[in-house]
């Protein structure tokens, strides 16, 4: 094993990244719920604005939920973008929800 591998998997034990691992599992989960929330009370696509998207890992959960096909973006009217979930995004929504996989609430976004 190299340096690089020796330092990756001592830097993996550690209580900060063990978090961070953990929340770029959980924020897209909480991402698509927000999204599947607000669109199956408005039918409407849901405008960035109205999503808790901070900092990198917000970034990141958008890119995953896009790039696995969960949600789709279109450019907004009144917002830079909208996100409508995808047939996949409701039904692993409504998955979650059977098994009460209910991630924790995020903060409002004024």
């Amino acid at each position: 094993m190299g340096a690089f591998e020796d330092f990756v998997d001592i830097i993996r034990k550690t209580e900060a990244m063990q978090a961070l691992l953990k929340s770029l599992a959980e924020e897209p989960m909480k991402l698509l719920t927000s999204i599947c929330e607000e669109y199956e009370t408005t039918n409407k696509p849901v405008p960035d604005h109205h999503l808790f998207l901070a900092g990198q890992v917000g970034e990141t959960a958008v890119k995953v939920l896009l790039s696995a096909n969960m949600v789709t973006r279109e450019t907004g009217e009144f917002s830079l973008y909208t996100y409508e979930p995808t047939a996949l995004g409701l039904k692993y929504h409504k998955k979650l929800q059977a098994e009460q996989r209910r991630p924790k609430e995020q903060p409002e976004v004024v």
